[in-house]
């Protein structure tokens, strides 16, 4: 195992769990200062803005910066800023500080993508990028189901504080592995350009922000939906996301086992009519539990697969536009959080937690609809072994 992109992966796990532990801390943060369930999911949506916004424009600014130095340097202003959260004595405060956070995630996770091709060989890339973004469905699996269990019982600022610690450590690790003088292809005015006027790399980031919508629409107000709808809360809502963190990673690593043998593209559409089909079969969960259970899980294995092989069709569009590409994608990902968790906050407010896969049904179709377009639009697969494929 490649200690670089071990401790590259591991990062983005303290991404990951920094950026998704609110979720499973929602009713406990609502309740200490007395808010309602949608209001506290304003943390999602100025987390995802703030993200969204800088993922590019850190793209830009730190593109002449040295990967170890902006690697370690994001994730210590993660750490940073997870410890402030953890004091934080408003709301207002928390909400602040939250926003700031976000520089760390909008840094971090486009940027250890952007860096893979400096690292490992073109055949491997594919593969390289499943594995670093596996980090992420590892936060799901084990970061925010154990936050979400330690905010039940001794408080959701300990989970915050725990964050804090488990960044920096990674920031000394991200120090230590990657090499001195790494460093990509400044981004400026005629790497984005080249990236804007590329139509298979526009809709397949437009794709991202469609799933990445569709999936917070729900996944924002989980924690209220499971206790209103399904009377799960505490240590059995943290068993419902270990459960679907397994799942997500389970797809994750099946996706990057044939990432390099089938075509990204193909691997997104299965992932989005995974999750798909447990949207519009959500209302057999309220049949029996284990039914939950089983829509839980399936929903799991299609959404993080979705997101490590989108990152990996970018990278083989266009490997020389990765740095610029990945961030704009990272930047939707983060865009669609905000704007399904705006709308399942109206969701939530109008129709109740029970219509909220509903809306999730509808922006995965369009995704699906998106993603097929920009792989019909094509892109050779550099490291195929059947006549050449669509890597789009």
């Amino acid at each position: 195992m490649d200690p670089r992109l071990l401790t590259l992966c591991i990062g983005n796990f303290v991404i990951g769990t920094g950026a998704m532990i609110v979720t499973g801390m929602l009713n406990d943060i609502a309740a200490d200062f007395g808010l309602r369930a949608a209001t506290a999911g304003q943390l999602v949506s100025v987390f995802a803005l703030a993200t969204c916004v800088g993922a590019p424009l850190f793209a830009t600014l730190g593109s002449r910066i040295d990967r170890r130095l902006l690697l370690a340097g994001s994730l210590l202003v993660y750490a940073l800023l997870h410890a402030a959260a953890a004091f934080a004595p408003s709301f207002g405060a928390l909400l602040g500080v939250r926003f700031f956070t976000a520089i760390g995630a909008a840094i971090f996770t486009p940027q250890a993508a952007a860096t893979l091709p400096l690292l490992v060989s073109p055949d491997k890339r594919g593969r390289a990028v499943a594995f670093v973004f596996l980090g992420w469905s590892v936060a799901s699996v084990v970061g925010v189901p154990l936050g979400t269990f330690i905010a039940s019982t001794l408080g959701w600022r300990v989970s915050m504080a725990l964050v804090a610690v488990v960044a920096a450590a990674v920031a000394v690790a991200v120090w230590r592995v990657l090499p001195k003088r790494l460093f990509v292809e400044p981004v400026g005015r005629a790497a984005w350009g080249a990236v804007l006027r590329h139509r298979p790399i526009m809709l397949v980031v437009a794709a991202t922000m469609i799933q990445s919508a569709g999936m917070f629409t729900t996944y924002t107000y989980i924690a209220p939906m499971m206790r209103d709808v399904h009377g799960i809360s505490g240590g059995a809502l943290s068993l419902m996301f270990l459960a679907y963190g397994a799942c997500g990673v389970f797809g994750n690593v099946m996706a990057a086992s044939r990432m390099d043998r089938i075509t990204p593209g193909r691997i997104v559409q299965v992932a989005l009519a995974t999750s798909l089909a447990a949207m519009v079969l959500w209302p057999l969960a309220g049949l029996h539990t284990a039914a939950l259970v089983l829509l839980y899980m399936l929903w799991g294995v299609g959404g993080f697969a979705t997101n490590s092989a989108q990152q990996a069709r970018l990278v083989l569009l266009s490997p020389e536009r990765a740095a610029a590409s990945i961030s704009l994608n990272s930047s939707s990902i983060y865009l669609g959080q905000a704007v399904g968790a705006m709308c399942g906050a109206a969701i939530l407010t109008v129709s109740g937690p029970e219509s909220l896969h509903w809306g999730s049904a509808a922006l995965m179709v369009v995704a699906l609809v998106v993603s097929q377009r920009a792989l019909a639009l094509g892109g050779k697969w550099p490291g195929a072994q059947a006549a050449p494929a669509q890597a789009s």
